[in-house]
């Protein structure tokens, strides 16, 4: 299965690159990349034109780099899609706290349509950045799990904060569960 990290935004919100941060002594994509290599044999990194250079040294340390247009999520998403033609599991970078546990469990729900993982928080919906991407099939069925750890991405500095408290109770080998 193609399973392809999303690494491609800006990083506004937090007001620098949350993927180059220091996590446990390596940025914090390239701890993405090994939590899902050991998931996907077949995986890819997805960066936009305003990370490329950034985000280069994945390369040499064994990525393949896929350069996205850069025009937002679902424009990207449309853009693998239609250059890969078959299905993908999407993961995003900065969503630490998911497990290998969980993703299979998310991958065993397929039935060759798109689904989103998602976390419910009263009546809101709050995605986690897993989504299976099918060709042709543009309505996404919301599989919700009940852990809302999963809702947490490092988007601004209070999401930083929380992760760092995290990590420093649970330890730098929690992150690739």
């Amino acid at each position: 299965m193609l399973c392809i990290i999303m690494a491609g935004g800006k990083s506004k919100r937090l007001g620098l690159n949350k993927l180059l941060l220091n996590v446990c002594g390596l940025p914090l994509v390239w701890v993405a990349f090994l939590k899902y290599k050991k998931i996907c044999s077949n995986l890819k990194v997805a960066v936009s034109k305003n990370m490329i250079n950034d985000l280069m040294f994945l390369k040499f340390l064994g990525a393949e780099i896929i350069e996205t247009p850069g025009l937002g999520y679902s424009e990207d998403v449309r853009y693998l899609l239609n250059r890969f033609k078959e299905p993908v599991l999407l993961l995003s970078a900065d969503s630490v706290y998911l497990k290998a546990d969980q993703i299979k469990y998310f991958l065993s729900l397929s039935k060759e349509q798109s689904m989103s993982a998602a976390v419910k928080w009263g009546n809101k919906i709050v995605y986690v950045g897993m989504n299976y991407a099918v060709p042709g099939y543009d309505q996404d069925k919301i599989i919700v799990f009940e852990d809302k750890l999963l809702s947490h991405s490092i988007n601004v500095i209070d999401d930083l904060e929380v992760f760092k408290k995290w990590l420093w109770q649970n330890g730098c080998y929690s992150l690739l569960q």
